[in-house]
């Protein structure tokens, strides 16, 4: 998750992807603390072409959501 998180930030791979496997980990992590990271990512992802009107609106909500769980949950 946290690597996902710093190719986001970093601009690196697609960030439809990687909030797609940020969720997936955090989903799959059984660690409750992670539920609202997951869900979190899920709306970016569920909403990449629905809720925002242009792709740099949608890459700064995964950017600030990237950096707030690296600085929510530091290794």
């Amino acid at each position: 998750m946290r690597q996902a998180a710093v190719s986001v930030l970093a601009g690196r791979g697609d960030p439809e992807d990687l909030a797609h496997e940020i969720y997936w980990q955090a989903c799959y992590s059984g660690l409750p603390e992670l539920r609202e990271v997951g869900d979190r990512f899920l709306e970016l992802y569920a909403g990449w072409g629905a809720t925002y009107k242009e792709a740099e609106e949608a890459v700064a909500a995964m950017k600030a959501a990237a950096h707030a769980f690296l600085r929510d949950h530091p290794a």
